[in-house]
C-alpha cells in the first residue's frame, strides 16, 4: 500500500524488492517504447499492423500523441504487481504435454492473464540457468520447437486449427504483450532443461481485491452497526433486508475470501516480512463486530411481537448467506485436516482460523451454525404454512 513501510526478515529480500521496482520501472519505460514502434510501423493501413494493435489505437508515433492518448498508453502499461516464478524441469516427476500442436512439455497450460486492466500491457523477464552442454537423448525432436530451450507458446483464443507459435526464451530475454494481445489469444510455457525464473509485470485491475477495497467494504457493513460506549452491546440502525443482506455478503467475503485464505498459508509468509500481520489482526477484528451484527439480527428474528411479513424478509435476506457461511466453514475445516495439510512441515500447516470451540465466551455465534440454518430455515417454513 502507498505510504507503507513494509520491513524485511532479511536484507536480502529487501534488496531483491528493490531490484524488482527498478525493473519494474524499466519495463514500464520499454513498454512504452514498444507501443510507439508498433504504432508508428504504418501511419495509413491498418491492414500492416500487427494484429495485436487494435483498429482503434491513435495511428501516429509517439511524439505526434495528444495529451489523452499519452495518458491512456502510460496507464496501460503502469505496472502494480508482479508475479515471481520459478521452475526446474529437472525436479518435476510429470508436466504435461501441450495437447494441440506436438509441443512438448508444458511449464504453464494456455491461459489468458485475469484481472487486469482492459488492454493494458503485460511485461515478462525470463532468466534461465545455464543448463547442460550436451542433448538430452530421451527427449523427443520436435520440428520446429528445441525441447532443450524454454519457450513461450501463443495461440488465438479457443482455436486449435490454426497453428500456434513457440518463441525461444533465452537468457535475459524479456517479451511483451500489448493491447489485446492478452484478450485474442492464449498463452502458455514450454519447458527446457535448465532451471528457470521469470517475473511477470501486470496492470492489475484495483478495484477490487485489494486490502484498501477491502477495508471500505467492512466500512460499508459496519455503518449499520451500533456500539454502545459502556457496554459493549451491538444494535442495528437498520433493519431494511437490502442492507441486511449486503452487510451478510461483506461478512462472508472477509471471512473465506482474505482471512481463510490468509492463514491457510500457515505462517510461511513470516520468512519474507511481517507486514500482513496488522492488516490481517484489523480485518479479523471488524470480522468479530459483524459476527455481533448477525448475533444482532437473529435477536430481531426471534423476538416476539415482529410482524410475520417483516420476519420473512429478514430471513429470506439472511438465510442463504448463513447457509453458505456454515457449507464454507465445514468446507475449510476439512481442508485443513486434511491427510494432505497433515504431511507439510510446521512453517506451512494450514491453520483453520478464525476457528473457537463450543460456547466460547468472546465470541457471540458459534463457529457451526448448522443449529441456526436449521431453525432459520424452520421459522420460514412455518410463516408459509
Amino acid at each position: 500500500m502507498k505510504g507503507s513501510n513494509t520491513r524485511y526478515s532479511e536484507a536480502e529480500i529487501a534488496a531483491a524488492c528493490q531490484t524488482f521496482l527498478k525493473l519494474n520501472d524499466y519495463l514500464q519505460v520499454e513498454t512504452i517504447q514498444a507501443w510507439e514502434e508498433l504504432v508508428a510501423k504504418d501511419k495509413g493501413s491498418i491492414d500492416a499492423v500487427p494484429l495485436c494493435i487494435g483498429p482503434d489505437f491513435p495511428r501516429v508515433g509517439m511524439g505526434s500523441f495528444d495529451g489523452q492518448d499519452e495518458v491512456d498508453i502510460k496507464n496501460r502499461s503502469a505496472y502494480n504487481v508482479t508475479l515471481l516464478n520459478f521452475m526446474d524441469p529437472q525436479k518435476m516427476p510429470y508436466l504435461k504435454e501441450e495437447p494441440y500442436f506436438g509441443m512438448g512439455k508444458m511449464a504453464v497450460s494456455w491461459h489468458h492473464d485475469e484481472n487486469l486492466v482492459e488492454r493494458s500491457a503485460v511485461a515478462v523477464y525470463s532468466y534461465n540457468f545455464e543448463g547442460p552442454e550436451e542433448e538430452n537423448e530421451e527427449d523427443p525432436q520436435l520440428e520446429g520447437r528445441d525441447p532443450d530451450i524454454w519457450h513461450v507458446g501463443f495461440k488465438i483464443s479457443w482455436d486449435i486449427e490454426t497453428p500456434g507459435l513457440a518463441i525461444p526464451l533465452h537468457q535475459g530475454d524479456c517479451y511483451f504483450m500489448l493491447d489485446d494481445l492478452n484478450a485474442t489469444h492464449q498463452h502458455c510455457v514450454l519447458a527446457g532443461l535448465p532451471p528457470r525464473f521469470s517475473s511477470t509485470h501486470r496492470v492489475a485491475e484495483c478495484s477490487t481485491g485489494t486490502l484498501d477495497y477491502i477495508l471500505q467494504r467492512c466500512q460499508v457493513a459496519l455503518q449499520n452497526v451500533r456500539e454502545e460506549a459502556d457496554s459493549g452491546d451491538v444494535s442495528l440502525k437498520s433493519l431494511e433486508p437490502a442492507v441486511l443482506k449486503q452487510g451478510e455478503e461483506i461478512h462472508n467475503e472477509v471471512e473465506f475470501e482474505w482471512l481463510r485464505q490468509f492463514w491457510f498459508q500457515g505462517s510461511r509468509y513470516r520468512k519474507c516480512t511481517d507486514w500482513w500481520c496488522q492488516p490481517m489482526t484489523q480485518l479479523e477484528e471488524l470480522w468479530k463486530k459483524m459476527e455481533s451484527a448477525t448475533n444482532a439480527v437473529l435477536h430481531e428474528v426471534r423476538r416476539e411481537g415482529v410482524p410475520v411479513e417483516q420476519r420473512n424478509e429478514t430471513l429470506t435476506a439472511i438465510l442463504a448467506s448463513l447457509t453458505t457461511r456454515q457449507n464454507l466453514r465445514r468446507e475449510w475445516h476439512a481442508r485443513c485436516q486434511s491427510r494432505i495439510a497433515r504431511t507439510l512441515p510446521a512453517d506451512q500447516k494450514p491453520e483453520c482460523r478464525p476457528f473457537w470451540e463450543k460456547d466460547e465466551p468472546s465470541m457471540p455465534l458459534p463457529f457451526d451454525l448448522t443449529d441456526i440454518v436449521a431453525e432459520l430455515r424452520g421459522l420460514l417454513l412455518e410463516a408459509k404454512a
